[in-house]
């Protein structure tokens, strides 16, 4: 039982461990190589506004043969309102990153630009935590002041 654990878990004759080490640095080094060909494809002229489109479009090409066949017996049936809320995801979230990311690249080099996007999580988790105070601030002023209404209204906004 335990050598089918065991070999279940080795790729390759590597261990598990090792494997996702090596999958952290190819990512690492597929973000380094991606900076660069941004900033190479910005100094060639390609517009800030395009570039993301043409990225989008090369990994949905890429990805959709793997989406199809690897995920064909659990995936949901696609109505309207799931298509757009993918759609609206897809302009907001990462379009938007994309476009935002590549304006700041075009005043900065690549190497600032792999080196702050390694700092994002530390980042996010401090305006978080910094968030999470104020808002506790929030919540005692209102429980002191028994503003409710006011209290509802933010909670409610929320969501």
């Amino acid at each position: 039982m335990a050598d089918s654990v065991s070999t279940r878990r080795m790729w390759c004759s590597f261990p598990e461990k090792f494997q996702l080490h090596g999958a952290m640095l190819a990512l690492q080094f597929g973000y380094a190589g991606f900076h660069v060909v941004s900033r190479a494809a910005l100094n060639m002229g390609v517009s800030k506004l395009v570039f993301p489109v043409y990225r989008n479009i090369i990994a949905f090409l890429l990805l959709l043969p793997f989406a199809y066949f690897f995920e064909k017996k659990e995936r949901l049936p696609l109505t309207l309102n799931l298509v757009l809320q993918f759609f609206l995801l897809a302009l907001v979230g990462i379009t938007a990153n994309q476009g935002f990311y590549l304006l700041g690249l075009d005043n900065i080099s690549p190497t600032f630009a792999s080196a702050i996007q390694n700092s994002v999580p530390a980042i996010t988790f401090l305006m978080a935590a910094i968030l999470r105070q104020a808002l506790n601030l929030l919540l005692v002023y209102c429980f002191q002041s028994h503003s409710y209404i006011f209290l509802s209204i933010i909670i409610c906004s929320a969501y």
